[in-house]
C-alpha cells in the first residue's frame, strides 16, 4: 500500500513542477492568429521569438519595436512576437486592447487560452527574447526595459 501511495505522489509531483522551456529544449510549433485574425507562429524559419505574459511585457515589446528604425525593421519571417493574453477579461480584449494592437506596425500572435504559450519562460511584467535555431532554443533573454531589448534586437 505504501508502494502505491508513493507512486501516486511521485507522479503527481512530476506535474506540479511542470518547468519552462530552457536552453537547448525543442519548442513545438506554435500557430495562432495576429489582431487581423491572421494565421501566425513559430516555425522553422523563425530565429526570434519575442514573448510576453502580460501587458508590462507587452509594452517594452512594444516600445522596442516601434523605435527600431527603417532599416532594422522588424522581419516578420525571421520574428515573432507572441503574447500571452488569456488573463485579460475577454471584453477588454474584444472591445480595447485588440483594436489598439491594430494600429501596432508588427503582428502580434495573441494566445487567448494561455496553453500555446504555457511552456515559453517568461517573468512577470518583464519581456522574453529566445534565440531560436530550427525550433532548438539557443538563447534566452529576460528584459525589464525596451531599451536593453532595443540593444539585444
Amino acid at each position: 500500500m505504501r508502494a502505491i501511495i508513493f507512486f501516486i505522489c511521485t507522479f503527481f509531483v512530476g506535474f506540479a513542477q511542470a518547468s519552462f522551456y530552457v536552453e537547448g529544449d525543442l519548442v513545438k510549433p506554435i500557430e495562432l492568429q495576429d489582431q487581423f485574425e491572421n494565421e501566425i507562429g513559430v516555425n522553422a524559419n523563425t530565429q526570434v521569438l519575442l514573448f510576453s505574459r502580460n501587458m508590462k511585457g507587452g509594452d517594452i515589446i512594444k516600445e522596442a519595436l516601434e523605435t527600431l528604425s527603417a532599416d532594422e525593421k522588424f522581419d516578420s519571417a525571421k520574428q515573432v512576437y507572441v503574447a500571452d493574453v488569456s488573463g485579460m477579461p475577454s471584453l477588454i480584449a474584444k472591445f480595447v486592447a485588440i483594436p489598439q494592437m491594430k494600429g501596432l506596425p508588427f503582428p502580434i500572435g495573441l494566445d487567448r487560452e494561455g496553453e500555446a504559450t504555457k511552456m515559453l519562460p517568461g517573468e512577470k511584467d518583464k519581456a522574453t527574447l529566445i534565440q531560436l535555431e530550427n525550433f532548438k532554443i539557443v538563447g534566452v533573454e529576460i528584459f525589464d526595459s525596451s531599451e536593453s531589448l532595443l540593444k539585444a534586437l
